[in-house]
């Protein structure tokens, strides 16, 4: 049939490629896209895509999709608005996830923080009466020497204990500068709550957590974090994924950063 001869047709009013309005969604995965639509006959949108699609990286776009009507057609051009894009429509504070996992570990009993006021020596003459049944318990004293010396008595060794780790992670494509920040490593950048919000930075959802957790002592407070050096991997073709790790505990010792300064007696 003549109506379907691609020879008995013509193009009524510019042949260029017409930019349409940009639209915008947001998903968990990817945060805020722009999507930037084009307008054509279909020969220039085809030129287009594949000139875009030849470019890769360089095309300033993270999809393509075009789609044709008879001999009119259109192109979608997706645009992942991370922190470092042209469009900035994604900060990274939008961008970062945030975790806070629960690690258990076992500490040796005389570590914890009822028996800090015995002297170290003392504690090491408590076991050795103990195991030896020499001068026990007359040469004890006080609630906290005889309740280490409990312990010992029954090989009670350890204590379980819970440190934090909370985690941020952002992504970002290759449109990018890849950054990470590896100042301050296995260094506590926060051992009160401001430090916490000034150094870390954690959203506001977790931050009532973070700044009343249990203490030893029955309290609640704010623990010390330490930064861990962050990691930067790769998790697509075009997407690159930064962690940070921070390790929470109640205090860490002075040689991190800590405020915590044990002193042999």
């Amino acid at each position: 049939m003549a109506i379907a001869n691609e020879t008995f047709h013509s193009v009524k009013g510019s042949s260029e490629i017409i930019p349409l309005p940009d639209t915008h969604t947001w998903d968990l995965a990817d945060g805020t896209q722009t999507f930037k639509e084009f307008a054509g006959t279909k020969a220039a949108i085809l030129q287009k895509f594949r000139e875009l699609a030849a470019a890769g990286a360089d095309s300033g776009v993270d999809a393509l999709r075009d789609t044709y009507n008879g001999q009119s057609g259109r192109l979608s051009c997706r645009v992942i608005d991370d922190s470092g894009g042209a469009d900035g429509g994604n900060t990274e504070a939008v961008n970062a996830i945030w975790e806070l996992i629960a690690n258990d570990i076992l500490k040796p009993i005389e570590t914890h923080s009822d028996f800090d006021s015995i002297a170290a020596d003392r504690k090491r003459e408590i076991e050795n009466y103990v195991r030896s049944a020499t001068d026990y318990p007359a040469t004890l004293s006080g609630a906290a020497e005889l309740s280490l010396a409990g312990y010992y008595a029954y090989q009670v060794l350890d204590f379980p204990l819970t440190e934090l780790l909370l985690r941020k992670s952002i992504v970002v494509s290759s449109r990018s500068t890849i950054t990470a920040a590896y100042a301050y490593m296995n260094r506590c950048v926060a051992i009160n709550a401001d430090q916490l919000i000034a150094n870390i930075g954690p959203p506001s959802a977790l931050l009532g957590v973070l700044t009343s957790l249990p203490l030893m002592s029955g309290a609640d407070g704010a623990w010390q974090w330490l930064k861990k050096a962050p990691q930067v991997r790769q998790v697509g073709k075009r997407k690159f994924q930064i962690m940070y790790e921070w390790w929470g505990t109640e205090r860490w010792a002075g040689i991190y950063g800590g405020s915590w300064f044990p002193t042999y007696a």
